[in-house]
């Protein structure tokens, strides 16, 4: 009797370890997926965003497919938030988000990078096909997003790589950098070029890139 209570508290004893260890692995995983994901939009975030991209762009430098980084963002965002509040900022925050991942393919990434920023890598598309995604992208968001009856439009900057750039930082810089012309050209629209080789340390403030 003594015998089968010590073999049963040792299974007992072993179960719960086996629990105990899944149950660690479990609020591990979980904690890393939450490290790596936009609190109020349940995308990806900056950090997440920049580790799939340095996995793409070692990707290229060794098979040579090309992929797409394109920043955008949604067009007088501050004027939501200034005449309808917060909450209305938010609302409209997460509907581009969703509108964004639901547009892109599922091997695809959207991001959010910060305030009203957000980021997608284009896996292995080529300029042409960059370019018809960003525009049903801006397409699907101006439909779906509104506030009060007026439609939110967004502006995109695009890098399409044909090589691989020294490094994520200098890509999403020349996202941005497009994105902010775009704005400047009057909004709700796009700008787009590629890069056709690594960036040079010589060439200070200048992008190795062509339209």
């Amino acid at each position: 009797m003594a015998t089968y209570w010590s073999d049963a508290f040792s299974v007992g004893l072993v179960l719960a370890l086996a629990f105990t260890l899944l149950a660690l692995r479990r609020a591990l995983r979980r904690e890393r997926e939450l490290a790596r994901t936009d609190e109020l939009t349940g995308i990806e975030n900056r950090r997440a965003f920049y580790e799939l991209t340095d996995r793409e762009i070692r990707r290229v430098a060794r098979y040579g497919k090309a992929f797409t980084v394109a920043c955008f963002d949604i067009d007088d965002f501050k004027a939501v938030n200034d005449r309808y509040g917060h909450a209305a900022g938010d609302a409209v925050l997460r509907l581009a988000a969703d509108t964004a991942k639901r547009t892109i393919r599922a091997s695809d990434a959207v991001a959010r990078l910060g305030g009203d920023e957000f980021a997608i890598l284009l896996h292995e598309t080529t300029p042409a096909a960059s370019e018809t995604v960003i525009r049903k992208l801006r397409m699907a968001i101006q439909r779906l997003v509104q506030v009060n009856g007026r439609r939110m439009t967004v502006s995109f900057g695009a890098v399409t790589c044909l090589e691989a750039p020294e490094t994520v930082q200098a890509l999403v810089s020349a996202a941005d950098q497009l994105l902010y012309a775009a704005k400047r050209a009057g909004k709700n629209r796009a700008r787009h070029r590629v890069l056709a080789a690594p960036p040079s340390p010589r060439a200070q403030g200048q992008m190795p890139l062509a339209c």
